[in-house]
């Protein structure tokens, strides 16, 4: 299953589902196209990409928004996607959610799944799930909704639900190599915990 497929699996038992950022449209397209949802919302801040979704969903019950993220969407959902950006983008487009309750967020960061896992746990986020795939590179997708949560540390690093699935252990052996490479090459304080905490959850799963 490549990204695509799997971004749209995780919108199954969602009515109606806003793409933020919808490039093409190909995630909304695909969930239709296998009835997962029923109706869709494709936004994105350039008409560019804006154009090609509507000529990619033509015909589907789908509306298209020239939106900065919730900005300028005024329309009900029941889960919206943001992926595909990095974490600070992320956390840009999530401060515009305070009138949006009761609502699903599917997360999908580029890099420094840290530093949006940190700001979720501080402004009143909770996440529910997360998901990994492998797709010529790792991603990770973290299912949020309004809530409470304490994260640690290592939480923060390592997901506070993706610890716990063993699909993604390759994923966690792929980071603790990639950061013991960057450790042989500068020391930094930052690097020597990322390592620790890898270590440690690495040791763990093997005992």
């Amino acid at each position: 299953m490549n990204r695509i497929a799997f971004i749209a699996s995780l919108t199954k038992g969602y009515d109606t589902v806003l793409d933020i950022g919808s490039d093409h449209g190909f995630v909304l397209k695909h969930a239709l196209d296998n009835n997962y949802i029923k109706h869709g919302i494709a936004s994105d801040i350039n008409e560019g990409p804006l154009s090609h979704a509507k000529k990619n969903l033509a015909g589907y019950p789908v509306r298209f928004y020239l939106s900065a993220g919730f900005k300028s969407i005024h329309d009900d959902f029941d889960l919206a996607i943001i992926t595909g950006m990095g974490p600070h983008l992320i956390i840009d487009i999530l401060k515009d959610t305070k009138k949006h309750v009761g609502k699903t967020y599917i997360l999908g960061a580029n890099d420094k799944l840290e530093v949006l896992r940190s700001w979720l746990s501080n402004n009143g986020f909770n996440i529910i799930d997360e998901a990994i795939i492998y797709d010529d590179f790792y991603y990770v997708f973290m299912k949020v909704e309004k809530g409470t949560m304490v994260l640690s540390e290592s939480d923060c690093y390592l997901g506070p639900k993706l610890k716990f699935k063993i699909d993604a252990l390759p994923y966690y052996q792929h980071k603790l190599k990639h950061y013991q490479m960057l450790k042989s090459k500068a020391n930094g304080e930052k690097l020597n915990t990322i390592v620790r905490i890898l270590s440690y959850f690495q040791d763990f799963l093997d005992s």
